[in-house]
């Protein structure tokens, strides 16, 4: 069963709107990821774990987003950035075309940090303004999520290190596309542990701070990734998808009966 609408016919997007499956949005970016890592890193993760995600619960995913807030790292050569009104415009009148054409069920799945909480915003704005006029549901995660405990488990890394371009991303490029990733570029790198490590647990609080710079000598990435492997990559994935599946099974328990 074909799961990605850019490989489909209008006809075939229109049955699985009448099956009641559900769509996945990938929300990516196009940003710095270290010496070591290409730009579209988020993107080619959150469409990847949308697809794997797609297969097992009989959904279907969208072309992802490729652009998202990237500010961060706007300072380094490669990063192409929205401001956080444009991004939040952009995922609503996606998930607004979505909605008219009669899916019941959306899922925002974000592959980039500072996209979680604008999907979040878009989600809610989605349901205030149209749940009069059609019957929805939107749900917004980040892929990791669901399956952080799971993920933490696994690593290598101290609790830090699985940030941005750390263990976690290096692990899951080294697993899907290694021909892409550049190990040896790491020598001699020095990279930041961080205070909001993706899967390990910690406070809720968000704080920003100044951005880094490649006149400071900051390698673009924050976390471990010296620590990473495809075998690692491997189990991290598989544990995220076990743990979105989990998701899903909560909010729809009956996507099993339906294939």
């Amino acid at each position: 069963m074909e799961t990605r609408m850019a490989h489909m016919t209008w006809a075939e997007i229109s049955n699985a709107i009448s099956d009641g499956r559900m769509v996945i949005v990938p929300t990516g970016a196009t940003e710095a990821h270290g010496p070591h890592l290409p730009t579209d890193v988020d993107t080619h993760q959150a469409e990847e774990m949308a697809v794997r995600l797609a297969e097992r619960v009989g959904a279907i995913t969208t072309p992802g987003v490729p652009y998202g807030i990237s500010k961060t790292f706007e300072h380094f050569c490669g990063t192409i950035s929205l401001s956080i009104e444009t991004y939040q415009q952009v995922v609503y009148e996606i998930g607004l075309s979505l909605i008219q054409q009669g899916f019941k069920h959306i899922l925002l799945l974000n592959g980039n940090r500072p996209n979680g909480t604008s999907n979040d915003a878009v989600a809610r704005r989605l349901i205030d303004d149209f749940d009069v006029d059609y019957d929805f549901k939107v749900t917004a995660v980040s892929y990791w999520e669901p399956g952080a405990a799971a993920v933490h488990e696994l690593r290598n890394s101290k609790v830090g290190g699985m940030g941005h371009g750390g263990e976690f991303e290096t692990s899951f490029q080294l697993a899907t596309r290694p021909e892409l990733v550049h190990m040896d570029r790491l020598d001699g790198v020095y990279a930041p542990l961080v205070g909001w490590d993706l899967v390990a647990p910690g406070a809720p609080s968000r704080t920003y701070a100044r951005r880094p710079d490649p006149e400071s000598n900051h390698a673009s990435i924050f976390g471990d990734p010296h620590c990473a492997s495809a075998e690692s990559g491997e189990k991290f994935i598989e544990a995220a998808v076990d743990g979105l599946v989990e998701m899903i099974e909560d909010l729809q328990p009956s996507y099993q009966e339906r294939n």
